[in-house]
């Protein structure tokens, strides 16, 4: 057995011990300790990684890994004034540590101590990502009243794209916390120089320092061109702010605000797979300096729900009080998180809710329509994703994914034209969408209407996304149904290879395979289906192919007897993952 197998086995028999409340040996133990909380880290459970590494720090106190691990988890689960004290020791051991260093000035900065902060920052670059530590530093000097020492540490940062984002859209909120808006508008123009569609915080503070520099027709168009109008909330606030004649608030005002603003700018960039511990620990940061800052509570919710920790998700998302911009954003992932956790009706009725108190919009009924679609519940579904064309009809916007998601509920519910119409109104407005080219041209060869036009659109499918293993495996199912066994064997092996554990897949490998000839390989690919838990269905058939061959399966749903049942007449949905 492997050295990784064996720790794996060991973490695994720890962890389990320790929620067990089992032997001392597995609860109180450095290793046992040690081991759970790396079981805990590996499943990104932070709460119980931040108890066991705080365990195992407990035992080993001047281990500098355990206290970066104890302090890093223990402020990813929001518990940063626990993780104060450990920041310290951990400074003390190691001076450069970045972690440590972050988690002390965002204590000073709390405090209001922005002296020490800002020497720590300045005098300590080492222990700060460059970019983060000068926008908090920067910050850290605003709070003192220095000015110019704020705009100078932000124009010490190079000329790169993300860092003439920052400091620019930085250096405009500090000269609009400090009553510069015309200043503020050469900088957020310098930021927005930077990207191509800004940010909707960065359109947001361009237009309110337009307004307050008495350009109120510049901030209206900068409001519009952010997001769609019904895509970001705080955007929509502000048109409508504006068209009702009301005077404008800044995002920001205080230093403390400042500093949490860059927290959460930076937990948005590092917010892929591979940084969300670090991403999750800067937005709680970002809310113990500023708890208002509902824009990051829902990004701690959405980084906890990428990870697969639905509960802990659902209370951040919970968190977001109903007064706020970003309360409707909130309940629609907060109703996500609860179908996770296997708690549909609870979800429906929230969303049912929303929409009472939202008639006008259309972003429930779209999660709504989304939600029924994974339960399976396709008339009501249809009702929903309806609803919400009407009413993105009434602002003159086209969805072509609403038509899609509509259509795919008209096939599921065993009705084909309008859901042939929905995929074709979805391709008149996304021509080349491979979804739709594949969804649509492999129900028509389930229905043996219009060949050359399917097996085309599914062509073109897999010209657009050929490292698709389940539209691959669409092209390959069509060559199958057209009779093109040795051109389906082709195809449906790349698509084995792009999605190796698909049940689909390997089943209709297996059935070209038969068609050819290869009967023994069939049969392995039968079972490799099998094993990876299919559809019930589909896993009587293969049985049934196991045990008679194809060419009896094929015969007994001609004539409609034996152990499996002919396909409907509306064709089952293509394998789209």
């Amino acid at each position: 057995m492997g050295s990784r197998m064996i720790a794996n086995v060991l973490a695994a028999t720890a962890v389990a011990a320790c929620l067990a409340g089992g032997p001392a040996a597995a609860r109180e133990t450095l290793t046992g300790s040690y081991l759970a909380a790396r079981h805990a880290h590996n499943l990104n459970d932070v709460e119980a990684a931040a108890r066991y590494f705080s365990a195992a720090l407990r035992r080993d106190r001047d281990n500098p890994r355990l206290m970066e691990h104890a302090a890093l988890n223990l402020i990813a689960a929001g518990r940063i004034d626990a993780a104060e004290p450990i920041a310290a020791r951990l400074v003390d051991a190691d001076p450069a540590n970045r972690i440590g260093n972050l988690s002390l000035a965002v204590a000073e900065i709390a405090a209001g101590d922005f002296a020490r902060a800002r020497g720590r920052l300045a005098d300590r670059g080492d222990g700060f990502y460059p970019l983060l530590g000068r926008l908090i530093e920067a910050w850290a000097a605003f709070g003192e009243g220095d000015l110019a020492g704020a705009e100078a540490t932000l124009a010490s940062l190079d000329d790169r794209t993300v860092f003439r984002l920052f400091s620019g859209y930085h250096l405009g909120l500090v000269r609009s916390a400090a009553g510069d808006h015309a200043g503020a508008v050469e900088a957020f123009e310098t930021a927005l120089g930077a990207v191509g569609a800004p940010p909707p915080r960065l359109a947001a503070a361009y237009g309110i320092a337009l307004e307050r520099a008495g350009r109120p027709t510049d901030a209206a168009r900068a409001f519009d061109d952010g997001p769609t109008p019904f895509g970001d909330p705080l955007l929509a606030a502000e048109r409508a702010r504006l068209q009702a004649g009301n005077p404008p608030a800044v995002l920001v005002e205080t230093a403390a605000e400042g500093a949490a603003e860059a927290l959460h700018g930076f937990a948005g960039v590092f917010g892929g797979e591979s940084g969300r511990r670090l991403a999750l620990a800067y937005a709680r940061l970002a809310l113990h300096l500023r708890p208002d800052l509902d824009v990051a509570t829902l990004l701690v919710g959405e980084l906890l729900r990428a990870d697969g920790q639905h509960a802990s998700a659902l209370a951040a998302f919970n968190a977001v009080p109903e007064d706020s911009k970003h309360a409707s954003r909130a309940r629609i992932a907060a109703a996500g998180e609860l179908l996770d956790l296997g708690r549909a009706a609870e979800a429906i009725e929230g969303l049912e809710a929303l929409i009472a108190a939202e008639p006008e919009a259309p972003q429930p009924r779209i999660a709504l329509g989304d939600l029924l679609r994974r339960e399976q519940a396709w008339e009501p579904c249809i009702d929903a994703y309806a609803a919400a064309i009407d009413l993105l009809d009434g602002l003159g916007i086209e969805n072509w994914a609403l038509f899609y998601q509509r259509g795919i509920c008209h096939e599921r519910a065993g009705v084909w034209d309008p859901a042939e119409a929905d995929f074709r109104r979805a391709l008149a407005l996304e021509p080349d969408q491979p979804l739709v080219l594949n969804y649509l041209g492999y129900s028509l060869v389930e229905l043996r209407r219009n060949l050359d036009e399917a097996k085309a659109m599914i062509k073109r499918a897999v010209e657009l996304r050929p490292d698709d293993g389940y539209i691959t495996d669409s092209l390959g199912w069509v060559l199958y149904r057209l009779g093109d066994y040795e051109g389906a064997v082709e195809w449906l092996e790349k698509a084995v290879a792009l999605a190796p554990v698909d049940p689909v897949i390997n089943d209709h490998l297996g059935d070209a395979l038969w068609m050819v000839g290869r009967r023994v390989e069939a049969e392995f690919q039968w079972r490799r289906a099998r094993s990876f838990d299919p559809e019930p269905d589909d896993l009587a058939r293969i049985k049934r192919k196991l045990d008679v061959g194809l060419d009896v399966v094929l015969l007994e749903e001609a004539k409609g007897v034996g152990s499996t049942v002919a396909a409907p007449a509306d064709a089952p949905a293509p394998n789209d993952g």
